[in-house]
């Protein structure tokens, strides 16, 4: 019996259905992480038949995914700008060096390639992944599955733009005042354990925004701080973060 029959075992008593895909990371069963199962019997035959195939997990019942692969640029740049607002979720180390970090399960958390950056996928219902613990890969925060924070639901479904019907110069004006918006939202609604890397991350969009001539400086550090201290942070702390992100980003304030 194949070693890796354990592991898919394992998994399926945890109440994780589990599939065979080959190295190329297909599904090797007819209708893919649709015939994924728990039970002994099948999950032995498979693996028996197929000794070496990586073990399947679909997602968006039991979990979600940000699929990060570190072996393209954008994805590094993305995963070293927000890194600190990345909660300590249940994370994979893949293959290829990449991250899977999992979270709670969420409705808008939904199937995507390369929307939020290049290298940076993410796994919902209808989607699958490679368990890759059972391959031997790291896992850290092992025993945390914690919620889809908001910031990251927005930046896989940012606002709509204005309709392409729109004046140049209003289409100009709205698509920041959207963005604004629904940083102010993800910052201030930020819960206890999640407001300082919010805080953060808030900070950095809003320094995008001033290199790209929407805010000045002084407003953007005040919308921040006003922000995040609906959430309960102190107006000072809040400050001391906004001035470090802006500092990374533009190399000021």
């Amino acid at each position: 019996m194949s070693k890796l029959w354990p592991e898919a075992l394992k998994l399926a008593r945890r109440g994780i259905s589990v599939f065979p895909c080959n190295q190329d990371k297909a599904p090797l069963t007819p209708h893919g992480f649709k015939d994924a199962s728990r039970d002994p019997d099948i999950i032995g035959r498979w693996w028996q038949r197929w000794p070496d195939a990586l073990v399947g997990v679909p997602t968006g019942d039991e979990f979600v995914v940000l699929d990060i692969d570190q072996e393209h640029e954008e994805a590094r740049r993305w995963l070293d700008a927000n890194f600190r607002a990345l909660p300590a979720t249940r994370t994979h180390q893949t293959r290829s060096g990449g991250l899977h970090l999992l979270f709670a399960p969420h409705p808008k958390f939904t199937c995507s390639a390369g929307k939020i950056a290049r290298g940076i996928d993410t796994r919902g219902a209808g989607g699958y992944i490679i368990w890759w613990p059972a391959h031997g890969r790291e896992v850290a925060h092992a025993a945390n599955l914690l919620p889809v924070p908001e910031w990251l639901v927005l930046e896989l479904h940012p606002p709509r733009q204005p309709c392409s019907g729109a004046p140049i110069s209003r289409r100009r004006r709205a698509s920041p005042d959207r963005a604004i918006n629904g940083i102010i939202r993800a910052v201030a609604s930020a819960h206890e354990g999640e407001r300082n890397r919010l805080a953060y991350w808030g900070a950095c969009r809003f320094a995008e925004l001033v290199k790209q001539g929407a805010l000045s400086e002084g407003d953007a550090i005040e919308i921040i701080v006003e922000a995040a201290s609906r959430s309960g942070l102190h107006y000072d702390e809040v400050r001391r973060t906004a001035r470090s992100a802006f500092h990374r980003i533009i190399g000021s304030a």
